[in-house]
């Protein structure tokens, strides 16, 4: 018996990062609101647009797609950006208004541990809902996309981009009511840009190249191509690590633990 406590004990010390893991997935079933936006709000549309016969009829006004490819890449990027933009910055500015930060760096759980925890819970949620989200409209009749593994590359660059976002409004916000303002503003924005409320395809000139330069409307217009058989552009997929490398390096810079 006193082998095996004694085996267990560095097995545990070991994985502080799996049982944050685990305890930030435990808190954020306790957030119904989030879920449900970032969840079952989705997935509805999504079965709904799945099933609409009008909206899986390719239309010339919309550039040769249906209502339902079209909106696809805006219901994952919308999970994507609700989780990541607006979710975790206010996971984290409530952990510092609370003190949570500060105590943890006299532990050996450290600050970075508990980010690195919220990052990947709150990421791994964005992940399934997407995989769920592409695979709901195939099995109910849809076409499949042309290039599943563009799709998956285009759909983790583009919420790696929205963590990095996110850890911007978390480094600089100084309380959880901010936080959540900043992230909501900024969702909005990149929804509009993703074609939420206008279809990309409708965009003016000008608007299109605009929304060109925006995580979420690089990896929309990549998603488009890998649904249609396609790998991202050269220019999308660098536009997507520049939304990478500059805010993480501008975050770990401005980040406040207290």
């Amino acid at each position: 018996m006193t082998t095996s406590t004694r085996a267990a004990t560095p097995a545990r010390a070991r994985s502080p990062l799996l049982a944050m893991i685990r305890n930030e997935a435990r808190l954020l079933l306790r957030e119904p609101a989030l879920v449900a936006w970032a969840v079952l709000v989705p997935l509805v549309a999504d079965v709904a647009l799945a099933l609409v016969p009008a909206t899986r009829e390719p239309s010339p006004d919309l550039g040769g797609w249906s209502f339902s490819q079209l909106y696809l890449p805006v219901l994952v990027l919308f999970t994507a950006s609700l989780l990541a933009v607006q979710g975790m910055p206010t996971v984290v500015a409530q952990y510092r208004a609370d003190g949570v930060l500060k105590r943890l760096r006299t532990t050996p759980v450290s600050p970075a541990v508990l980010l690195g925890a919220v990052l990947v819970s709150l990421g791994a949620v964005a992940l399934v809902v997407g995989a769920v989200l592409v695979a709901v409209p195939t099995v109910l009749g849809n076409p499949p996309p042309g290039n599943v593994f563009a799709l998956m590359l285009v759909t983790v660059l583009a919420l790696a981009a929205f963590l990095c976002v996110g850890s911007i409004v978390a480094a600089l916000t100084a309380n959880p009511r901010m936080a959540s303002g900043v992230g909501t503003v900024l969702t909005f924005v990149l929804w509009f840009f993703a074609g939420m409320w206008v279809p990309r395809t409708l965009f003016p000139e000008l608007l299109g190249r605009i929304a060109d330069l925006t995580p979420s409307g690089a990896a929309s217009a990549a998603m488009l191509q890998a649904m249609h058989g396609s790998w991202p552009a050269l220019a999308q997929v660098c536009v997507l690590l520049v939304w990478i490398i500059v805010p993480a390096v501008l975050a770990a810079r401005a980040f406040r633990w207290e």
